[in-house]
């Protein structure tokens, strides 16, 4: 993202959106599982900017985060370098914002000490708040979420493989910050 004009920073104050950072190297399928997450939302609740870490620079993101009503992190791997700018932005994210973490990774998992927002962790380990299990491949992969006690099957066209899949679990997780019940969600990742 090139330096933000004045004309932008100010519509972007005055418009205060929603922004969901995107870090991992499966960023792309995380972002098109967001886009049918959201479909709905951002039509009926609002705009959201979602952004990548790679192409944000440090004083654009800080002004984002700050000016933002809501930001989320969203970090799914540490391919290629991606946990250092993470760890950057990660530090500038306000108490009203949140972290959203694959908790399968020991070194993702350990930025939740780098943070004053809210976290949220994704995985498939035990302990995991949005939690996938029972995973099959048969040419489309179907597993289950458990987020607060609430279990909803998951039935995906694409053969994604494992590692694809936290990419999932993270545009799930940010379904049900934004209050999207999982049944909502399961359906827009299945269409």
């Amino acid at each position: 993202m090139n330096n933000l004009n004045v004309f932008s920073k100010l519509k972007f104050i005055l418009e205060k959106p929603k922004i969901i950072i995107l870090s991992g190297e499966n960023r792309q399928i995380m972002k098109d599982a967001l886009f049918r997450v959201l479909k709905n939302y951002s039509q009926n609740k609002g705009k959201i900017l979602i952004l990548e870490t790679d192409v944000l620079e440090p004083k654009d993101s800080n002004f984002l985060i700050k000016n933002s009503s809501l930001p989320i992190l969203v970090i799914t791997d540490n391919k290629q370098g991606i946990l250092e700018k993470s760890q950057t932005i990660s530090k500038t994210l306000p108490e009203r914002g949140f972290m959203v973490l694959n908790f399968d990774d020991e070194e993702i998992k350990g930025l939740k000490k780098e943070t004053a927002a809210h976290l949220l962790t994704f995985g498939f380990q035990s302990g995991a708040e949005v939690l996938a299990s029972d995973m099959k491949e048969n040419g489309h992969i179907n597993f289950k979420i458990n987020y607060k006690g609430n279990i909803v099957p998951i039935w995906l066209k694409e053969p994604y493989n494992k590692e694809q899949i936290y990419s999932v679990l993270g545009a799930v997780s940010i379904g049900t910050i934004l209050n999207l019940n999982l049944v909502e969600i399961s359906q827009a990742l299945a269409s």
